[in-house]
């Protein structure tokens, strides 16, 4: 049967395994012959182990395993060698014996072995020896073979090197020629690593180089030689090692070996040097085969003396001094055209690095920022009207590596190059003021480079800049910018347009991250701010602009804070109309209709018991105007809302609430209506407060309106309810006749409601309406109407009583809608209210006393905790005395 022929794994194995046999086999031999003191035996062993590396069949991975066995015996021989005493020979002799072994490689190998002796032993030269070794090496032209010579002659002799204050200084060379040593041997090296490229048949090419990725190694490790030598300073690397260098470099116009070479040499040597020869080292760049990814280089260079930057600060004045800056920047501009088939994510790898540079070394020079936007995006060919961009592109395309727009833009697909794009359009957001940042006339060119999806990704990048940096947009032309560069955030697209503000079928955003992006641009309002009062009302009339290009997915996100900065802008004009309006009035009452009616604050006794044993005091009656303040009301009531209505502020309150009216009405058109209903009832407080009764009244009848027709839900309907009769309480400027007809429709609501306890206590929060803080002009106090909604409210709770017997189920819930009656009353009771009597408290008592008592009721945990602080309330109202005592001298409790 035929053998199975081997795959060429399993060949370079046997191969390495019968190579490894052979050489412990003559290792032994040689060794032996050394036990015994034979010189001529010993080096013929030598000589036929160190002939297996005559091989050609290895790969230089395998090669590379064989090499460190055949070095690991060396060290034997060089002991022997070492011991004149065991051989009976002068180490020149023993260097010109060597000489005669047959073949050139095993020669070779002894020579640099006895070599290392030689000069150890300072009977000869270092520099001579060294010479006579890196020469001797030419007889080796078989590329692997000759680089892993080279390498065990480097190895050998780095810690022989005539370098400053070396032991070999002196008679046997100095630093010169230690470094011509390793130049010399690092020039052959590259030779034979070149040569590699072009021996073999081309359809090899592939495999060749592969095999000369494994090996360049060998060859920078002479560089890392070089920069170990303590001898090494700025004026040899100038005048003598970079120059030469550089020199083999270029002349080698290898692809592998140039961009490797170039890094290698970035990478190895100090930061200082590559600044004091900045401007040889870039003059390289361009003369390197077009097809070496320069952009590469110089981002390594780039950022690595931007690290240095960084870390040590007062370097940056030399940084100056030579014109880092410029030079790159000019390098970066040649690169682009010496080499035009440049790939997209390659030039923005070099700006990016250049904008990284420009920002930590000259962070006051904002135009070198658009000198570095400029270049990328005439390099990449984008125009002068990408994204719309606002500014004429004149001054700073004439900034260093500018340059005119050639052929179509390449739009940036690939990840690699989207990735650099972001990288290089996010660093100046994150060093420099972000409005100043878009305001460069090269950031839209730039930025119009990317594809949709990314241009969302980088949209969500500045706005988070500018919340990050907190930054303020504080005019029209910036709002109108900044809107510019987000718009794909902001603006439907034309399907979405079609649909209706629906989700996009070729849109890849998920939900989730749509919620996300649009909660950002809310944010992002915040920042609209001016010290002006019409220019801050002209910043929100240019986002509402900008946000009404969105469907009801989006306006949902951008109209409510949108809405609340005017509100803030509200309060504060009526601030300014009223200097003597206690601090922080307007911003209470801007949170007033956020929470629970008025009622809830100041009415419960729970919440009075709780304050007081805390340490706080209820407020008396003669606080009242203080009191009133406190929810929002301003002290002058009705009166001083109509003179800031008829003073200079009046007009632009006017036009504040007209723009309110029309973003909330939006709001509500996107199907928004529990926060369209919220932000009326803050706007009509706002109306109210300026004095504008009519404009107070439609935003009252809007809000009854969804209240109406799109609130059906039981718990919904009882929520907002209480936010509108809360606000309705605040609204001092109403005439009668308008007061009336709104405070019906909020009773009518109230007693609407599905459920009984709901409708009790709505009812009760009613009277609220009727009774306003004492001593405000227009605050309504009808103490009629006060008992009237109160009756009503006890015999609703009575009926949910009857019905609670005859189910046998709710008893103790309709006890607690009395015992919430009962601490109405006592509100009303402390506030004056002459229709609540002790005697109407009495009664409510005994029947919750009566209730109790029959043993039939089991209250709820909460429910009893309520009353029993009801309880406490009163008696410790009794045992105040004085007024308050006094009037609660009737109750028993």
């Amino acid at each position: 049967m035929a053998a199975v022929p081997l795959s060429a794994q399993e060949e370079q194995d046997k191969w390495l395994h019968d190579a490894h046999n052979l050489v412990k086999q003559y290792a032994f031999y040689m060794k032996r012959a050394l036990d015994d003191n034979n010189l001529r035996e010993a080096l013929k062993q030598g000589s036929l182990m160190l002939g297996e590396l005559r091989t050609t069949a290895l790969s230089p991975q395998k090669y590379y395993e064989l090499y460190m066995q055949v070095w690991n015996e060396l060290r034997h021989l060089e002991v022997f060698f070492a011991d004149t005493a065991r051989h009976g020979r002068t180490n020149l002799e023993m260097y010109e014996l060597v000489q005669h072994a047959g073949n050139i490689l095993p020669r070779l190998y002894l020579l640099i072995t006895v070599g290392a002796v030689y000069i150890k032993s300072k009977e000869g030269a270092a520099k001579d020896v060294l010479k006579d070794l890196v020469e001797m090496a030419k007889g080796v032209q078989q590329p692997i073979h000759g680089l892993f010579l080279r390498t065990y002659l480097s190895q050998s002799s780095k810690s022989l090197l005539p370098d400053t204050g070396s032991e070999y200084e002196g008679d046997g060379g100095d630093v010169n020629d230690a470094v011509e040593f390793v130049l010399q041997n690092f020039t052959e090296m590259n030779k034979l690593w070149v040569r590699m490229q072009h021996s073999g048949p081309s359809r090899d090419r592939e495999r060749r180089e592969q095999e000369r990725q494994e090996l360049r190694d060998l060859v920078g490790k002479n560089l890392l030689v070089l920069t170990q030598l303590d001898g090494m300073d700025v004026h040899l690397y100038k005048d003598t090692v970079l120059p030469r260098l550089l020199e083999q470099v270029v002349n080698c116009k290898d692809e592998i070996a140039q961009p490797y070479l170039m890094d290698a040499i970035v990478q190895v040597f100090p930061d200082d040097f590559h600044l004091q020869t900045l401007e040889k080292l870039l003059e390289a760049c361009p003369l390197l085969r077009p097809t070496v990814k320069v952009g590469n280089v110089l981002a390594a260079l780039m950022d690595r003396l931007t690290h240095h930057a960084q870390e040590t600060p007062e370097m940056v004045g030399q940084f100056v001094e030579v014109d880092a800056f410029g030079k790159f920047a000019a390098c970066a501009k040649a690169v682009v055209v010496a080499q035009p088939q440049m790939e997209a994510h390659d030039r923005l790898l070099m700006h990016a690095a250049l904008m990284s540079f420009a920002t930590a070394v000259h962070q006051e020079r904002l135009d070198y920022v658009d000198g570095v936007l400029s270049s990328c995006a005439a390099s990449l060919g984008a125009g002068n009207d990408a994204l719309g961009g606002s500014g004429e592109d004149g001054a700073a395309s004439q900034a260093p590596g500018g340059g005119a727009p050639s052929g179509p833009p390449m739009i940036v697909s690939d990840h690699k190059g989207v990735r650099q794009l972001v990288a290089l359009l996010t660093v100046p957001l994150d060093t420099y003021d972000v409005v100043s940042v878009l305001g460069l006339s090269s950031y839209p060119r730039v930025m119009a480079l990317l594809q949709p999806v990314n241009l969302r990704q980088m949209a969500v990048t500045i706005v988070r800049s500018v919340l990050r940096s907190c930054t303020k947009v504080t005019n029209v032309q910036q709002v109108e910018t900044l809107f510019t560069f987000i718009a794909v955030l902001v603006r439907d697209s034309d399907s979405e347009a079609v649909e209706g503000g629906g989700s996009n079928p070729g849109d890849d955003v998920d939900e989730e991250d749509f919620e996300e992006e649009q909660n950002l641009v809310a944010r992002l309002v915040h920042q609209l701010r001016s010290d002006d009062g019409d220019t801050q009302y002209r910043l929100l009339v240019a986002a509402r602009k900008q946000f009404g290009q969105g469907g009801a997915r989006r306006l949902k996100h951008t109209l409510p804070p949108l809405a609340f900065e005017a509100l803030r802008l509200g309060r504060t004009l009526i601030a300014a109309a009223q200097p003597d309006l206690p601090p922080g009035s307007g911003e209470e009452a801007g949170r007033g209709v956020g929470g629970e009616s008025d009622e809830t604050d100041e009415g419960d006794a729970t919440a009075a018991a709780a304050a007081e044993a805390h340490g706080y005091t209820m407020c008396k009656q003669s606080d009242a105007a203080a009191a009133a303040a406190a929810v929002g009301i301003s002290p002058g009531g009705a009166a001083a809302a109509a003179e800031i209505a008829a003073g200079p502020m009046g007009p632009a309150l006017k036009k504040l609430l007209q723009f309110l009216h029309q973003t909330i009405a939006a709001l509500a058109d996107a199907a928004q209506s529990d926060v369209a209903l919220r932000l009326y009832l803050e706007a009509a407080q706002l109306a109210d407060a300026a004095g504008m009764e009519p404009i107070a009244y439609e935003f009252f009848e809007r809000a009854m309106t969804i209240y109406e027709d799109e609130i059906s839900d039981s718990q919904a309907q009882k929520t907002a309810l209480s936010v509108v009769v809360g606000t309705l309480q605040r609204c001092v400027g109403f005439t009668t006749e308008s007061r009336d007809s709104l405070v019906h429709k909020a009773t009518g609501y109230s007693a609407r409601l599905l459920k009984k306890p709901d409708q009790c206590v709505a009812v009760a929060a009613c009277s609220h309406l009727f009774w306003g803080p004492l001593g405000v002009n227009g605050a309504a106090r009808d103490a009629d109407s006060v008992a009237v909604c109160l009756k009503k409210s006890l015999k609703i709770a009575s009926a949910a009583q009857q019905a609670a017997a005859t189910t046998g189920a709710g008893a103790g819930d309709a006890l607690a809608l009395f015992i919430t009656l009962l601490n109405k009353y006592l509100y009303f009771f402390e506030q004056g209210c002459p229709s609540v009597t002790p005697t109407v408290l009495r009664g409510l008592l005994e029947v919750i006393s009566n209730e109790l008592s029959s043993g039939e009721v089991q209250m709820p945990p909460d429910v009893e905790a309520y009353y029993s602080a009801t309880l406490r309330h009163i008696r410790h109202q009794k045992a105040k005395g004085g007024e308050a005592g006094a009037r609660y001298d009737g109750l028993t409790v």
